[in-house]
């Protein structure tokens, strides 16, 4: 499923990305029309397996980029980053709209960043901090169309984002978000001849009938994928396989599904509301992002 250069290759790596997100959309839309029970089970084992392994190799990212002893899961690292989460997810429950907005504009820019530090390797050449606006264009590009389809709309309304759009208009943000991705894609492709990424954004939000399946095949064949790439081959002094790599990201993964599977309990149980369960897992990337872009340090000593 990942592919044998998927960590090793950066000239092939975003033809995998495609490839792969290509037959994910494919899979989506098949298991939509005759297997739908299947489609939340997917994204959750996807998203289990890759999605949050790449977010729980921060401890050990942090520890490289700080010049930390590149030992176990510390107290130092995880007890800010957890309390981090915390404070993401109670600015959730206070300003929910206000925090949408900006829980879009960062990840936008954290996942259009990634994908161009694996084109700068690509090309050969250092990734830069100065094309800041260009890769949070590449990542609105990319999650506009998935963001803006009707079933997320609906989402969006619980958050104060209402959107009073009946019948045909309903689709209409999602068609302008199309539009603007296929425009941005022939732009770049003219720049950098790898410019399909926000294509394959719009084609899953299309094709796949399961919101959270659409997007767990973009977070974890697209930008986990790629951002595994950019750890592994930059940071090879943490593992000499990238299987060596991937369970040191276990002991973070195991701290997070505890909490998560709380939180879901306290959700079944009606002591918080589903959008409250939601804002957890929204809040809760904030605190990687944050690590992986360099914002903060998430060290007590």
């Amino acid at each position: 499923m990942i592919g044998f250069n998927a960590f090793t290759s950066a000239r092939r790596v975003r033809a995998w990305t495609l490839t792969l997100t290509g037959a994910g959309a494919i899979l989506g839309w098949t298991l939509g029309q005759w297997l739908p029970d299947l489609q939340w089970p997917l994204a959750a084992l996807l998203i289990g397996l890759i999605g949050i392994q790449h977010g729980a190799l921060d401890h050990i990212l942090h520890a490289h980029m700080h010049g930390d002893p590149e030992g176990p899961l510390r107290q130092s690292f995880v007890l800010p980053y957890i309390a981090g989460m915390g404070v993401a997810w109670a600015a959730f429950e206070w300003a929910p709209s206000v925090m949408l907005g900006l829980f879009l504009i960062v990840s936008a820019y954290h996942f259009g960043m990634s994908h161009l530090r694996v084109d700068a390797m690509r090309q050969q050449r250092p990734p830069t901090s100065a094309k800041a606006l260009a890769g949070t264009l590449i990542g609105m590009a990319l999650i506009a169309p998935l963001v803006l389809r009707p079933d997320a709309l609906v989402i969006l309304s619980e958050y104060g984002w209402a959107f009073d759009l009946r019948g045909q208009a309903q689709w209409l943000p999602l068609q302008v978000a199309t539009g603007c991705a296929a425009f941005l894609t022939a732009v770049l492709h003219q720049e950098v001849k790898s410019g399909l990424l926000p294509l394959a954004g719009a084609l899953l939000a299309w094709m796949v009938p399961d919101l959270l399946l659409a997007f767990a095949l973009y977070f974890v064949l697209g930008h986990s994928r790629e951002a595994f790439l950019d750890e592994f081959k930059n940071r090879q002094s943490m593992a000499v396989r990238f299987s060596s790599l991937y369970l040191r990201s276990l002991p973070l993964s195991i701290t997070f599904g505890i909490m998560a599977a709380g939180v879901f309990w306290l959700t079944a149980t009606e002591v918080l509301s589903e959008r409250s369960a939601l804002s957890f897992l929204l809040a809760g990337t904030l605190p990687h992002i944050a690590v992986i872009e360099n914002w903060v340090t998430a060290r007590t000593r």
